[in-house]
């Protein structure tokens, strides 16, 4: 009798502790997992093309993420190639070393040698790309662009742009508020459908790099698109998909959807990145 006493005054308090440990355990699997500092989305359509010429990539490293979405220009694979190329070496540039300390340097050399590497590729072939690039860091963003590939951001339900873009349009404004073109100079430049400039060209410059970086806020989404999509997308249209409350892969999937069923003709490549920022 007294031998089973003994076994229960030992044993009660470690069935107990042992209890008390379970608990501890299952409470720490229930919790939620907290969501990570930056989502993302990543969806292409071909439209009416029979080749899809747009390229895009991402990486992700201690100092940031990187999004590169390249469109490209060209007859057969010569587009397809420029866009690759593009993607490619802004990659392999971020991924080498921390780029956060100088963004417009790395930016200028990132463009600088995609063209470098599209000219040789192509070796006089009609081809280039257009891009846009977004590097989260810290809680800000920082960005550039060639060519008519859109960078917006989405806060408080409301989706503003952040880049200007290059094309004939945008450089019939510049050149009418510098002085440079009159009022109907600028309104028959700016009819005219195309980009004004692109990556893989002789004397390429006229880099846009965001001249301040925007600080984020947990809930922004920023979106890139290739002017295949944004032509064919209305910005309310876009706006009530991303205020869904879904991933933002599921988001870009409903995106590109949306783009599917528009019964718009001769419709280009789309595609793009949702990317949704959610605080360090």
């Amino acid at each position: 009798m007294i031998y089973i006493t003994y076994i229960l005054a030992v044993a009660c308090p470690l069935l107990v502790f042992g209890l008390m440990i379970y608990r501890y355990r299952l409470s720490i699997e229930l919790l939620p997992e907290k969501a990570p500092v930056i989502e993302i989305g990543e969806e292409n359509a071909i439209g009416s093309i029979e080749v899809q010429e747009d390229a895009g990539g991402a990486a992700q490293k201690d100092w940031g993420l990187l999004t590169v979405l390249a469109d490209g220009i060209g007859k057969g694979q010569a587009g397809r190639n420029a866009a690759l190329v593009t993607v490619r070496t802004f990659l392999q540039l971020f991924s080498s070393e921390d780029v956060t300390g100088n963004t417009s340097y790395f930016f200028t050399q990132a463009f600088n040698q995609s063209n470098r590497e599209i000219l040789e590729r192509l070796q006089g072939s009609k081809g280039g790309a257009g891009a846009a690039a977004a590097l989260i860091s810290k809680g800000y963003l920082y960005y550039a662009s060639v060519g008519d590939v859109k960078i917006s951001l989405l806060r408080e339900q409301e989706l503003v742009p952040v880049n200007d873009g290059h094309t004939m349009k945008t450089a019939a404004l510049r050149g009418y508020n510098n002085g440079v073109l009159d009022r109907e100079q600028a309104l028959a430049i700016s009819k005219t459908d195309r980009q004004a400039n692109y990556i893989g060209r002789d004397g390429f410059k006229n880099i846009e790099i965001g001249r301040e970086a925007i600080m984020l806020i947990p809930g922004d989404i920023v979106v890139l698109m290739t002017d295949g999509f944004h032509k064919c997308i209305s910005c309310l249209e876009m706006e009530t998909i991303l205020n869904q409350p879904l991933l933002p892969q599921q988001i870009a999937e409903q995106l590109i959807e949306a783009f599917n069923k528009n019964p718009m003709q001769n419709k280009d490549n789309a595609s793009l990145f949702v990317l949704r920022y959610n605080g360090e």
